[in-house]
């Protein structure tokens, strides 16, 4: 039997609008239902009404870590994935600008006799917590999952806060060089209350990366059968005019942003076609900024 969850709709948590229209309903992968509706205001697409933190916590088990769907991932601890991912990362940080920054923050702590700070929210295992340790970084993640952080405590070693980002004690406003969230974002509630915070924690002059799926093209065109339409999981579905003035109306300067993904994704034993299709999409939406995936370079303004 299907499940719903009779709550009251919330107010945008963009623009504060209280008028939606409804998009569709979409069942879950635990046989529960919600509604994607878009603020008549802003446009920004959300699930609303919108489920508690006790009503998501059950999506992420081990088996979201652990057994490939279109929710997670196919082995996340194994380490082929963990060098998918690096290379992801790479890709990101060099389209963002992210590695000028580096050369010049490295420099200026080192006349301070200090070691840039970095801080991962939303972690998970904590792979890009042990890439920028191994940059030189003085390296930290947080996580609410027990089930993915105790890896990166247990195997890699890694300095990784296993709490609520909103609640943890342990993190310090001011204290942080550099933020990241990768595919974080659109599973948080109240994004804009995530970049408020976020703000506090970075040091003057801080900067700050995202990447979230985009809200675009493809997104429209799939509709409930977009590859991130992942209900409850992702909670806010962003396009790249809903995240600039986010992150505008949070203190945040916009330094570079761009997109990527076709939805053609890697595939086991894909087809001849099915890997020329993916070898002429992918550079294509990121040439005409399409792509359903989007990066935010972000500086704290002072």
């Amino acid at each position: 039997m299907k499940k719903t969850h009779a709550v009251k709709l919330i107010p945008c948590d963009l623009c504060t609008s209280e008028s939606f229209s409804k998009q569709f309903e979409k069942l879950s992968s635990r046989n529960e239902m919600f509604t994607v509706q878009k603020c008549t205001r802003c446009n920004l697409l959300q699930v609303n009404p919108q489920p508690d933190l006790e009503t998501v916590k059950p999506y992420y088990t081990k088996e979201y870590f652990n057994k490939r769907t279109d929710r997670g991932y196919d082995n996340y601890f194994s380490s082929k994935l963990k060098n998918q991912l690096f290379r992801v990362y790479e890709m990101n940080l060099s389209d963002a600008g992210f590695f000028k920054y580096e050369k010049e923050i490295f420099h200026i702590r080192k006349m301070n006799h200090s070691v840039p700070s970095f801080l991962d929210v939303g972690c998970a295992a904590g792979y890009f917590v042990e890439y920028m340790k191994n940059r030189g970084w003085n390296a930290s993640g947080i996580e609410i999952s027990r089930d993915a952080a105790d890896f990166g405590i247990n195997e890699l070693k890694l300095q990784i806060i296993v709490d609520d980002f909103f609640s943890s004690r342990e993190l310090e406003e001011k204290s942080f060089d550099f933020i990241t969230l990768w595919a974080s974002i659109e599973h948080m509630h109240s994004p804009m209350k995530v970049m408020k915070r976020l703000n506090q924690l970075l040091k003057p002059g801080g900067r700050l990366m995202i990447s979230t799926c985009r809200y675009g093209i493809l997104a429209k065109y799939r509709g409930r059968n977009w590859r991130y339409m992942n209900v409850p999981e992702h909670l806010y579905f962003y396009s790249m005019k809903n995240m600039k003035r986010l992150a505008k109306e949070t203190g945040f300067q916009t330094l570079k942003s761009f997109s990527y993904g076709s939805g053609f994704t890697a595939k086991k034993n894909a087809g001849f076609i099915y890997n020329i299709l993916k070898n002429i999409m992918d550079p294509l939406v990121k040439i005409t900024n399409q792509g359903d995936m989007m990066v935010f370079h972000l500086k704290k303004m002072e």
